[in-house]
């Protein structure tokens, strides 16, 4: 292998040096560019592939001179058979360089597969793609000038056929492709590595970004090989410019969706955080809250700023709009009027993200209704009754209306329970056995218990239990405990305090009586 490989280097050494001036074979030359190919264009590698075809030929002459006559004879397309020999050993060349790359390279790399969190992991990744893009070109290369010289040949049987400059673009495509090939084997390792940081023991709050990185680094590494690509091949100006501009729309699509990832990225992190931080319930829902409503913001501009930059890109479409904001300003105008009420909606719903009257989950009374904020957007909350109906309210009526939050600050509260009685009921008797029923109670979270006689009236007194719970569902359903005892205490022990209605008849003296008798006679 070593000898065929100084074989090759010195052949065409032998060939510049040689005294005795051989000519090539009678080969007609051919225009590098044909007229009907005016859109193929010479390059470095397009000369490079005409010399060394005509160093092949006359290596091949010399070579028949050595091998014989039967060597010159034409097979086909006026192919000799010496000139095959030296194509094939070109090409046993560039399969012998891959092998001794793969061979040298498989010394230092291991087949097993190893965790992106050891050493090993990054070593043998590029070794590997260093051994497939080397060994691709190396067999790319040998396969590339072992055709060349027969490209004269083919373009005369073809009529003209601009071989050489096909082959120079096929080249390029492959040199390219070679690259490519490398670098997105180093970008797939890149993202293995990056989404490993999501699945590991000691997650950190920031680690939810990393996967959104890989796949930017992977998804513009696909559109800029496209791009290039069609640079490359350098097609007809028409075609070109379509190439160019679905590469375009492509890519803002492709970014537009990566930059929403980016936020949802973000805002994952940002609850993380959150958790990791062990923040209480209220400043949990606070964050939640801000993070949810600038989250739909941006994500709402990034769409309009994704269409738009789409349209810019379609000509047609955008004369469409200069057009018809030329000739519409009244139509403009009213547009920007009938969306006031829309932009007052979003600036509203950025005044909650900030202000924060009410949060995410968070308990309210509006329309006389009571339940927990569900959702909010821009333009409208969700709120969840108690019964699990959805009460949907626009955004500007928090900032316009009066209502009530029972979790502003904390959801604690304190209940009240009343119940009349008569006038004679043992208010120290009904005392203890509140406070006994209060105590024993689980729902009761141990902070305020009082029981006040609050009001006379004219047939009953009223009497005032407070207690209070850890939040409101709890505490509705300890007013109802209080409530049904001290129904059940009163019903056993003391039927008789509940309101009556009392009469008193009285005779009426006789003095009375006189002055009424002459006035019932008249």
């Amino acid at each position: 292998m070593s000898r065929l490989f100084w074989v090759l280097l010195l052949i065409p050494m032998v060939a510049f040096s040689s005294e005795v001036q051989i000519q090539p074979e009678a080969t007609p030359s051919l225009p590098s560019v044909p007229a009907r190919f005016t859109f193929l264009k010479t390059s470095w590698l397009q000369d490079l592939a005409e010399r060394f075809s005509n160093d092949i030929d006359v290596l091949s002459l010399e070579f028949s001179s050595i091998l014989g006559g039967w060597s010159r004879q034409p097979l086909f397309f006026a192919i000799t058979p010496a000139k095959l020999l030296l194509l094939v050993l070109i090409l046993t060349v560039g399969f012998a360089l891959a092998g001794l790359v793969r061979l040298f390279i498989l010394k230092n790399y291991s087949l097993n597969r190893f965790k992106p969190t050891t050493g090993r992991f990054w070593r043998d990744g590029i070794l590997f793609a260093l051994r497939r893009a080397l060994s691709g070109l190396f067999i790319f290369t040998g396969a590339f000038f072992a055709s060349v010289p027969l490209l004269p040949h083919i373009g005369l049987a073809l009529g003209g056929f601009p071989t050489f400059a096909i082959a120079a673009k096929v080249a390029h495509l492959g040199l390219f492709a070679t690259g490519i090939g490398f670098c997105l084997r180093i970008v797939r390792l890149v993202r293995q590595w990056l989404n490993d940081f999501v699945n590991r023991p000691s997650v950190r709050w920031y680690y939810s970004a990393f996967p959104v990185v890989g796949e930017a680094l992977f998804y513009n590494l696909v559109l800029f090989a496209c791009w290039t690509t069609i640079y490359i091949l350098d097609l007809p100006n028409p075609i070109e410019r379509a190439g160019f501009k679905m590469v375009s729309i492509a890519s803002i699509i492709v970014n537009i969706l990566l930059l929403i990832r980016s936020v949802l990225a973000v805002e994952a992190m940002m609850t993380s955080r959150s958790e990791m931080l062990k923040y209480d319930a209220y400043k949990k829902r606070r964050m939640e809250t801000s993070v949810q409503l600038i989250r739909r913001l941006l994500v709402f501009i990034l769409v309009v700023v994704g269409i738009a930059a789409t349209l810019m890109n379609i000509k047609e479409v955008r004369q469409l709009g200069a057009g018809l904001l030329a000739s519409a300003g009244v139509a403009g105008v009213i547009a920007g009027l009938a969306a006031q009420k829309s932009l007052s909606t979003i600036i509203a719903g950025l005044q909650i993200a900030i202000m924060q009257p009410m949060r995410i989950d968070d308990v309210v009374i509006v329309e006389g209704e009571w339940g927990t904020i569900e959702e909010i957007t821009l333009t409208y909350v969700v709120i969840r009754v108690w019964d699990q109906r959805r009460l949907v309210v626009p955004i500007t009526y928090f900032l316009e209306k009066a209502f009530q939050n029972w979790t502003r600050n904390s959801s604690d509260l304190i209940g009240v329970v009343f119940f009349y009685a008569d006038f004679f009921i043992p208010v120290q008797e009904v005392r203890a056995e509140a406070q006994r029923i209060v105590e024993a109670s689980t729902r009761w979270d141990k902070r305020v218990f009082v029981v006040q006689v609050t009001d006379f009236r004219s047939d009953c007194v009223e009497i005032r239990i407070l207690a209070s719970a850890e939040n409101s569902p709890t505490l509705f359903d300890l007013r109802c405990e209080i409530r049904e005892k001290i129904l059940l205490f009163l019903q056993n022990q003391y039927p008789g305090s509940f309101p009556r209605v009392r009469t008193a008849l009285t005779r009426l003296g006789d003095k009375d009586s006189e002055r009424r008798t002459p006035n019932a006679e008249r």
